[in-house]
């Protein structure tokens, strides 16, 4: 009886041991990285969702319910989260831990903080890394969780090559990688420091030391290198990466990040977002992560958002709408749109597992679509629907696409265009397809499309058609009609507040800038106007306000930009030929300008009527438009001269000969 029972218990033991898919049962396929992308070994591309686990009293509910270095309890406290939360219905794939300095420090020696080693103690690290880190590690992958571990504490303030931080880091992470060798565990992973903020030197050089310490032992697991800047700043690794085998770059994105919208903070505590919307946030992103997403896989090992009212996030601001405002909806754009972004969310477990999806939307961290854990939940299901060990033909095949937008778009030349394209599955999961659709353009001189976006290369229409094909041939389209003008009067391309926080009514065409303001377009690849000989400016009224009208041939606003005094006119013709950068002999560079619009002293109005570029100095912008009617022929034209079968309301055309707005 004894010797059957210890049979069946081995067995048990054997079984609980297994890798397994955290919602199937099914044994995780193991991972590396091949070019830009994390792979299976079958080739298949990968992507992980996933959340974080922190192993100290303090983070485990402010040692509510265990402390004293009480190994039992923490571990139990721990699993039960993780458990809680899968049994919630969270479609998670891997996790980030924590190995908190809570248990390597030396106990009684003060610190000034997780980014103080000197309490330090590397036989305690060792110690618990077997009975905690080690411990939970194998847990959560027995339930189907990748794991990725994180050093003890936070980077200093500055580190450097050679420094005691960096001697600190080689000395854990050389002691985890002989433990995976002498384990011969090839699956977790390490992300190798917590924010680092400045560094003296090179970032590359200080990471290739810890990378080869690693390799030396004989570990290949993968690595996740930090940025500068908080894990924010990675344009060191595109012009020098890090060297050698699974190595991806671990990143942080927080509202307010990149460009992004965060809530304003403001005496009145409003709860209102502000930032650069989608395209600030674009634009950050992929200056300062889509250099190395382009070579490299990405993993957001902390991202979060809630409105501040709910005291439950790291993250300040709302879910939004994909490119459109708000933080939530573009950050899943942006991962979906670069295509190899894996990521977590960063709220605690013991949240998560509280969450119920069945529970009306309210006003609750919990409940709230603007908060971070409703909209994650249910992407997260959406991503699992085609996680390889688990997809179904149904989950592959796809039945529709739907455009995110208009399928009538004006965008701005020298700019990019947001087309969100989704297909719907048969299972009826969608899934966002931009940045894997296929693009062709009726005229490929006005649009073309790179990296997820469509870049408006100069004033045109061109008709875009968006493919899918999916796993079994079947192809799926839609088509967008697209009209790329230099200078529209829309809240949508017109910025007024590029310094200094101005307003524009679009109806009127009334800017009002802030003190010493600017407002107007940003063109993100710059706008090519070298074949245009005027640009001509035209008001409704003549302004008081001290305007003058400025164009930068560089992406930044202080640089030495061309200005024009408009005075008392009302029309102002602007030769292009002659314009010299503020101050110097130095023509303007008309082949790339990246700003353009309207400084102001601030405060009176700015009654703009049209903005726009001729061959023809005594040329007018569209004025005294009529109101459509019906009884007009069918027979439209835009003002490129293209017909066109549906008018969109606010734009302007031509229909028996006179303009006409819809």
């Amino acid at each position: 009886m004894m010797r059957r029972t210890f049979v069946l218990f081995f067995l048990c033991m054997m079984l609980y041991s297994l890798p397994m898919s955290s919602w199937t049962g099914m044994p995780m396929p193991k991972l590396h990285i091949e070019g830009r992308n994390l792979v299976d070994e079958n080739g298949n591309k990968v992507l992980l969702h996933g959340f974080g686990q922190t192993y100290s009293p303090w983070f485990n509910e402010q040692g509510k319910f265990w402390t004293n270095y009480d190994v039992a309890g923490c571990l139990y406290y721990n699993k039960t989260k993780i458990n809680g939360l899968l049994s919630k219905g969270w479609k998670v794939n891997w996790i980030r831990m924590h190995m908190d300095p809570y248990w390597s420090n030396t106990p009684g020696v003060s610190t000034t903080g997780e980014n103080d080693i000197s309490a330090f103690d590397m036989e305690r690290f060792k110690k618990y890394f077997e009975s905690v880190f080690l411990k939970m590690a194998m847990y959560a992958e027995g339930k189907g969780l990748y794991v990725v571990m994180r050093p003890p504490g936070v980077c200093p303030q500055t580190i450097a090559r050679g420094d005691a931080y960096q001697k600190y880091l080689i000395q854990v992470w050389t002691h985890v990688a002989q433990r995976m060798v002498e384990l011969g565990n090839t699956t977790y992973m390490f992300e190798l420091a917590n924010e680092p903020i400045n560094v003296t030197g090179s970032m590359t050089d200080f990471f290739q030391d810890i990378v080869d310490a690693i390799r030396a032992t004989g570990c290949n697991n993968i690595l996740w290198v930090p940025g500068s800047g908080y894990q924010s700043d990675y344009r060191a690794y595109a012009a020098n990466p890090i060297k050698g085998e699974n190595i991806g770059y671990a990143v942080h994105c927080y509202p307010g990040w990149y460009g992004s919208d965060a809530e304003v903070e403001s005496a009145e505590d409003t709860g209102d977002v502000a930032g650069g919307g989608y395209k600030g946030f674009l634009n950050g992103w992929n200056e300062r992560v889509g250099c190395v997403a382009d070579f490299a896989p990405i993993l957001v090992t902390e991202m979060d958002w809630a409105p501040k009212k709910y005291g439950a996030s790291w993250g300040k601001s709302v879910t939004g709408t994909r490119g459109g405002s708000g933080f939530g909806a573009n950050f899943k754009y942006m991962c979906d749109l670069t295509g190899n972004v894996s990521w977590m969310l960063f709220t605690g477990p013991e949240l998560l597992a509280k969450y119920d999806d069945a529970a009306d939307d309210g006003e609750t961290f919990l409940t709230d679509p603007e908060a971070c854990a409703r909209p994650i939940y249910r992407w997260y299901k959406d991503y699992a629907a085609e996680w390889r060990p688990t997809a179904t033909e149904a989950s592959q095949r796809i039945t529709s696409l739907e455009l995110g937008c208009d399928a009538n778009v004006t965008a701005l030349s020298g700019g990019i265009a947001t087309i969100p394209v989704d297909a719907i599955y048969e299972d009826g999961h969608r899934s966002c397809v931009t940045h894997t659709a296929q693009y062709t353009f009726s005229d490929p001189a006005v649009a073309s499309f790179n990296k997820g976006v469509i870049s408006i290369n100069k004033d045109g229409f061109t008709n875009v058609t968006i493919s899918v094909t999916d796993a079994f041939g079947t192809t799926k389209e839609t088509t967008i009609a697209l009209t790329a003008t230099s200078f529209p009067l829309t809240n949508a391309d017109f910025n007024p507040s590029i310094w200094e926080n101005g307003t524009f009514d679009e109806q009127t065409g009334t800017l009002i800038t802030g003190q010493w303001g600017f407002g107007g377009w940003q063109y993100g690849t710059g706008l090519d106007i070298s074949q245009w000989k005027y640009l001509i400016i035209e008001l409704s009224e003549q302004q008081s306000a001290g305007a003058s009208f400025r164009l930068f041939d560089e992406n930044n606003y202080w640089s030495s930009p061309a200005m024009v005094s408009i005075g008392t006119a009302t029309r102002k013709v602007i030769t292009l030929s002659s314009l010299k950068k503020d101050g110097t002999t130095t023509a303007l560079n008309l082949k790339h300008i990246y700003i353009a619009g309207f400084w102001s002293n601030g405060g009176k109005p700015i009654r703009i009527k049209s903005v726009f570029l001729s061959n023809d100095a005594s040329a007018t912008g569209v004025q005294n438009l009529q109101p459509a009617t019906s009884g007009l022929q069918p027979i439209t034209y835009n003002l490129f001269g293209q017909k066109v079968r549906d008018m969109k309301n606010g734009n302007i055309y031509i229909m028996n000969g006179k303009k006409i707005m819809k």
